[in-house]
């Protein structure tokens, strides 16, 4: 045998071993089987996405196990609260790493699944408002003996580095259009201007509230009541106990071998994830179509950011529209909006897409946690508009500009020298300041990137101009706060959407409906196989998703990669209310 047909003949070897060892890790699970009684566990993960990972991005990213989205965990919830075989539910809640919005849409499903007369216990491991609120859809909560409950009230901070800059010798040069705009102000200020704390304190103020009024109804209690708790936070699982926020202590294990003991018959627990993939990929009903608009919007494909989060790609957002627009069975398209904005070149181009897909079927957006800047100037095409009351919304504004790093470079022993032909050939260039006269220019161009924007949002929202730009001016707003404004239609989350679509595809209101994901990441067998060997279990999150860089390392990273010049509609600051 020649050496060629050995090598090959080892390498077929090899090959089916890794076949055959990949099956038997997969058929070592246990089958699928009917199960007559269980009690539903839901351990709460602490990251939850809107789509599945892009197709196209990291090494490596295409072959990592598909988790539950957003969606994923309403539909199986909302699921079992009709299912005759799932008798109780119970919550494990930790540390969550999701937005007030997506919160809240987890939170209606299982209250949808308590006002189905069902059981439904928490327990509380860690963590403090978010997670307290998700809990309190229970009416029992529970902690172990030594947990901390870390409710004390709500912050948000913004990060400057206009102070690093000028250590550095690094001069940014900015433009930006809108008195509450402040994206610029962190790399261009040492400190929060006036108008910006305006907002987020205002921002700030309208979450607070509606944090007070949805634990009051939750718990029995006062506002004043709740707010008085807050202030004496953080409490140790006894401290919580003695005050009314928790009604017993026992470790989660402990919680979920009452609840099964509670029941007449045999019964057993049953996972949400393993529960969700008993489900068919789709209801039976009308079809309507899905379209997750998740990440920094930007030309291209989408795919993953290698310094963290997604990136939300226009050619595929684009795609998607078309493609579900364009299929006769569709009734209706929902737009799941959870972006803080991007390239305003590339939502221009998406929103272009929405007012398209409009005119052949209806579209309506559900706003998730952001739906900021470039995220609601894609949201604005669209027939309606639903938001929860936390969903960060709205700065209709944009900034764009440069960094010089000329002094930079020369502090590391470095020089650079340029020659050029035409007065504004560095313009965009890394290494000088605009000039007088091309500050003028670059201002100019923000100006009218600025007045495209606020027209977009007039014409499609059949608003006036005026309002628009006064409303604008690159300021946040809660969900709450911005349908006040006429920025949104309606409070709720995929439900109301659902309810819209029906209505205006001339549905009856309960008509059931077939829900199609797109854009469709489609996987061969073979990379959903050895997802699996990186799969650490349904209740563990990818290692991928536990290397987050710091605010510090994503400003610095927006910095860098933001291509000089461009105009961008993007959110101010990275705004986590904890």
């Amino acid at each position: 045998m020649s050496s060629r047909r050995a090598l090959a003949l080892v390498l077929l070897i090899v090959a089916v071993g890794f076949i055959a060892l990949i099956a038997a890790i997969n058929f070592r699970r246990p089958a699928a089987s009917p199960f007559a009684h269980a009690v539903l566990v839901f351990d709460v993960p602490d990251e939850l996405q809107e789509s599945q990972a892009p197709r196209w991005g990291l090494p490596f990213g295409a072959w990592r196990p598909d988790r539950p989205t957003v969606w994923d965990v309403v539909r199986a919830i909302r699921h079992a609260a009709d299912d005759d075989r799932v008798e109780a539910l119970i919550l494990h809640v930790d540390g969550l790493d999701w937005g007030w919005a997506k919160v809240a849409e987890v939170r209606e499903a299982v209250l949808h699944f308590r006002a189905s007369g069902k059981p439904v216990y928490a327990s509380m491991e860690s963590g403090g408002e978010k997670e307290y609120l998700l809990a309190t859809a229970a009416p029992r909560i529970t902690a172990p003996p030594l947990a901390v409950l870390q409710l004390d009230g709500l912050t948000a901070s913004a990060l400057y580095l206009r102070g690093t800059f000028d250590k550095l010798d690094v001069r940014p040069n900015f433009a930006h259009v809108g008195q509450y705009k402040s994206a610029v102000e962190g790399y261009t200020r040492t400190d929060m201007s006036p108008p910006a704390r305006e907002a987020l304190q205002s921002l700030l103020d309208d979450e607070f509230a509606v944090l007070l009024d949805s634990l009051a109804a939750a718990r029995g209690l006062t506002t004043d009541s709740v707010a008085s708790l807050l202030d004496n936070g953080p409490y140790v699982a006894g401290q919580a106990m003695a005050v009314g926020l928790v009604d017993t202590l026992l470790h989660p294990a402990d919680l979920d071998t009452m609840v099964v003991r509670m029941g007449r018959g045999t019964r057993r627990t049953e996972t949400l994830w393993h529960y969700l993939n008993r489900l068919p990929m789709t209801d039976d009903g009308a079809r309507v179509a899905m379209v997750a608009v998740e990440g920094e919007i930007l030309p291209g494909q989408s795919r993953e950011n290698p310094m963290g989060g997604r990136v939300l790609g226009e050619e595929t957002v684009i795609a998607a529209l078309r493609d579900a627009a364009s299929r006769p069975g569709v009734k209706g398209i929902v737009l799941r909006i959870d972006s803080p904005g991007g390239s305003a070149d590339a939502s221009d181009r998406i929103w272009r897409e929405v007012v398209r897909a409009r005119r052949r079927k209806p579209v309506i957006v559900s706003m998730s946690d952001l739906a900021a800047s470039g995220g609601y100037y894609v949201a604005a095409g669209a027939d309606s508009i639903v938001a929860q009351p936390g969903t960060i919304t709205g700065s209709i504004g944009v900034f764009g500009g440069k960094l010089n790093v000329l002094g930079l470079y020369r502090k590391l022993g470095l020089n650079v020298e340029t020659v050029s032909r035409g007065r504004h050939a560095e313009m965009l260039s890394p290494f000088s300041d605009f000039t007088p006269d091309e500050q003028e220019r670059f201002q100019q161009q923000m100006d009218a990137v600025y007045r495209t924007f606020v027209s977009r949002v007039a014409t499609s929202r059949a608003l006036d101009t005026a309002w628009v730009d006064s409303i604008g001016q690159g300021r946040v707003w809660s969900g709450r706060q911005a349908e006040d404004r006429q920025l949104v239609d309606a409070m709720g989350g995929f439900e109301r959407a659902f309810a819209m679509i029906r209505a205006r595809a001339g549905l009856a209101h309960d008509e059931p409906l077939a829900v199609e994901v797109y854009p469709r990441v489609e996987r061969t067998l073979l990379q959903r196989m050895i997802g699996d060997l990186f799969d650490e279990g349904d209740d563990q999150t990818s290692v991928m998703a536990t290397l987050r860089a710091t605010p510090a390392w994503h400003a610095w990273a927006d910095a860098a990669l933001w291509p000089a010049g461009a105009a961008l509609a993007l959110m101010p600051y990275r705004l986590d209310i904890r």
